[in-house]
């Protein structure tokens, strides 16, 4: 899923900006616990909150995947070295509504929903971020009940 949105799913919108795109994919992940189209809504949510929050345009995003085998669940984190999120404002970030974006230019909606999203699936959403240095957001979901798959 992550494979079809970056980058060629953002580049038209963000062609302009020099961001490189780093992934760190697992190479064999189980089915997850989730819509594929909510769960694809969630990715393009947080990959592109990590684009905007570059600094003039400038920066890396880190996309990482693996299987947590003690969990049986898999781990999608984007790390990014934007601007981070001040420490009074990370206790908001998923509540609806909350934006850090100037007035205008964020909804507050796209972090609730996604944190929604995953709540459904009975996985977790969360993120540190130190302002200045960027940002990490981290999402589990649960392997697929019933699914059987070899992981190494």
């Amino acid at each position: 899923m992550l494979q079809s949105m970056t980058p060629s799913g953002f580049s038209n919108l963000y062609k302009h900006l020099q961001i490189e795109i780093e992934k760190e994919y697992y190479s064999d992940l189980p089915v997850v616990e989730g819509n594929f189209a909510n769960l694809g809504q969630v990715f393009t949510n947080v990959i592109k909150n990590a684009i905007e929050a570059m600094d003039k345009g400038h920066g890396k995003i880190t996309l990482v995947t693996e299987y947590k085998k003690e969990t049986d669940s898999v781990v999608i984190e984007c790390r990014d070295t934007g601007k981070g999120i001040a420490d009074n404002q990370m206790k908001n970030i998923f509540q609806p509504f909350f934006t850090t974006k100037p007035v205008g230019k964020g909804t507050g909606l796209g972090l609730y929903v996604s944190h929604e999203i995953v709540r459904r699936a009975g996985g977790t959403i969360s993120a540190k971020s130190e302002e200045g240095k960027g940002s990490v957001f981290s999402i589990e979901l649960p392997c697929k009940r019933g699914e059987t798959r070899k992981i190494p």
